[in-house]
């Protein structure tokens, strides 16, 4: 439609030189707008310079609720677009309305990474100022790193994220975002940040030491962090579980996230957000689906596979079988102690990362230990040990 559509303005320009009414000349420009099924792809596909007559276009064209459509396509805009809506909506007095849906897009979290480019690279405009000023806080800080790693999941190839390249380059964004931050909201982010997909861990480190800078305590959280990881073990896994978890999150990136994003694009366009329960739903999902995604990608990075042959008979390790005597029943009872994620209670399979299994890794036989969960304690005595290899 939009080639339609210039050619329609063209055709037009010429009609006028001629002194011919342009208004009895079809097709229209309005007839084509009629039958145009996305304004804003249609907005994406036009020539700079035409950016003004389709919204004014638009105005003529709708004249009831032509407000509330070029507030659509400014949530949609991106590039010169979103200045030449901002500019129009400005000339038509609407600037409250503009403030009223940036605050409200903030809020509901589904303002775009290109409008919200626009934003803050307008910042210090004191032409926008008015309009721009208020949303200078946190909130748009973590708005930028949802849109940036939303960006990320969805690019398959390594393309650079503008809104990701904006925020590392001016060296004062990050610094003015946090000015009204307390330090809680300032940790909070700085987690965010290190989970986010759209940066690299040289830019992360950079990002970091701007927080660090204004907010001392996000170096101790941090550290404490390094300190957690470098005590963790690496993760003993199988390799039976460790293609299950590697098959998990293929399919939750090739699959499941996409199909996400399409719900909730899809529940957007049912409206009014608030009152949208499939919206709220698909985005609860979001949540639990990058939720998931973020622990298999620790979890896979953390683990080592095993086949389970360094198991010794002679004490209890990873790949022992081990024949039990508990203390308070006397019955005799045996386990299999396997990697991190082969835990089959029903089958007498138990991770080596339960308490019983800790307790009794290193012991030889013969041995008693004492386990205690809650308010139970209870005593196992060892009473043989073997190769889970063998047994297979």
């Amino acid at each position: 439609q939009a080639n339609r559509l210039h050619g329609v303005w063209v055709r037009n320009n010429l009609a006028r030189d001629l002194h011919e009414d342009v208004e009895t000349l079809e097709p229209s420009s309005a007839s084509i707008l009629d039958a145009t099924n996305d304004y804003s792809e249609l907005a994406a596909e036009l020539p700079a310079q035409y950016f003004k007559r389709y919204l004014d276009l638009i105005s003529r064209t709708y004249p009831d609720k032509w407000q509330s459509m070029i507030e659509d396509l400014l949530r949609n805009s991106s590039g010169k677009f979103t200045s030449e809506c901002i500019n129009f909506m400005l000339e038509h007095e609407m600037q409250e309305r503009i403030s009223y849906c940036l605050d409200r897009w903030l809020k509901e979290q589904t303002i775009k990474g290109p409008l919200l480019f626009w934003v803050v690279k307008n910042r210090a405009s004191k032409k926008y100022g008015a309009i721009i000023d208020p949303l200078v806080n946190p909130r748009l800080l973590a708005a930028m790193f949802y849109a940036i790693d939303y960006e990320a999941l969805q690019n398959a190839s390594t393309r650079r994220i503008p809104l990701a390249d904006l925020l590392s380059d001016d060296t004062t964004l990050i610094p003015d975002l946090l000015s009204q931050a307390s330090v809680e909201t300032a940790n909070d982010l700085a987690q965010t940040l290190l989970l986010n997909q759209g940066f690299g861990d040289l830019t992360k480190k950079s990002l970091l030491a701007r927080f660090i800078k204004q907010f001392p305590s996000v170096q101790a959280l941090l550290a404490g962090q390094a300190a957690e990881t470098s005590e963790d073990d690496a993760l003993i896994v199988s390799q039976e579980s460790f293609n299950e978890a590697k098959v998990e999150y293929e399919e939750l990136i090739a699959t499941k996230i996409p199909e996400n994003k399409l719900a909730i694009q899809v529940a957007r366009d049912h409206g009014d957000l608030k009152e949208n329960s499939e919206y709220k739903m698909a985005r609860q999902d979001q949540d639990l689906l990058l939720s998931r995604k973020n622990e298999l990608e620790v979890d896979l990075s953390r683990a080592r596979v095993t086949d389970f042959t360094e198991a010794t008979a002679e004490n209890v390790g990873i790949g022992s079988i081990v024949e039990l005597k508990n203390g308070s029943s006397g019955k005799k009872q045996k386990y299999a102690f396997l990697g991190a994620w082969d835990s089959d209670p029903d089958n007498d399979v138990l991770s080596y990362k339960t308490p019983l299994a800790q307790a009794l890794i290193g012991k030889e036989k013969g041995a008693t230990v004492t386990t205690k969960i809650g308010a139970n304690e209870e005593k196992w005595t060892i009473l043989s040990i073997a190769r889970w290899v063998d047994k297979k």
